[in-house]
């Protein structure tokens, strides 16, 4: 996953699709957003004050004392209890509310090759709930210090040929029980090991003007010629 994301639904209609018959409005003054990186603050849903929230987090955590601040939480270290996920688990999940995500394909063996954007989203155009943890505090600033992670699966294979890492999308179901502060941790965790299959996605060539995240036009995610090999 290279840290690109597409949020361009509306936030009830992630809602509504974990909970059929919302008793909230939430709304977002924000729009679509069609290119979102790192060191922003996209969507997040999550019950971390123990009531479901809609609001937006800064994505990157950087924990106490470390010089590395992380977008991506590999799965293969939430599994092994290691360092520093183990310290969200029990009270930082949270979901990721997505249309698709950008990856990038070489198209050489050079050293700095050419590469294709890719746009992969869902087969049916339904939203993707990406497993994140976050270090999420009432009150607190939305900084590094309190930012979240993506948990990716390094080990589940790419999509196809476009990229060995992907995020942890978890069905409907899986996802209300990820967020739910009273699962026990254990089983929340072993929730991640059943993120949708290859299967569930679909993907095509996109402009290169997605690899500037400033680019926010609708035609970002437009299907697009591929580019021919160098």
């Amino acid at each position: 996953m290279c840290g690109r994301i597409v949020q361009k639904s509306g936030p009830m209609d992630y809602v509504e699709r974990l909970f059929p018959n919302p008793r909230r409005i939430f709304s977002d003054s924000a729009g679509p957003l069609y290119n979102i990186p790192p060191g922003t603050r996209p969507l997040t849903m999550h019950r971390l004050a123990g009531d479901f929230d809609v609001d937006r987090q800064w994505w990157t955590w950087r924990p106490s004392g470390s010089k590395y601040a992380m977008n991506c939480a590999r799965l293969d270290k939430i599994l092994g209890n290691k360092w520093p996920w183990k310290m969200l688990t029990g009270h930082g999940r949270i979901l990721v509310p997505a249309d698709g995500w950008y990856e990038w394909k070489p198209l050489t063996d050079e050293p700095k090759p050419p590469k294709q954007p890719y746009y992969i989203h869902a087969t049916d155009d339904a939203p993707l709930f990406f497993a994140g943890l976050s270090n999420w505090r009432p009150d607190a600033e939305k900084d590094e210090a309190h930012g979240f992670a993506i948990v990716t699966n390094d080990a589940a294979g790419g999509m196809v040929d476009v990229h060995d890492r992907r995020p942890v999308a978890l069905p409907a179901d899986l996802a209300i029980h990820w967020m739910d502060p009273e699962f026990p941790t254990a089983q929340a965790v072993a929730l991640l090991e059943h993120g949708l299959p290859e299967s569930a996605f679909t993907w095509h060539p996109v402009r290169q003007e997605v690899g500037n995240s400033k680019y926010q036009l609708p035609d970002a995610i437009e299907p697009v010629p591929p580019m021919p090999p160098a």
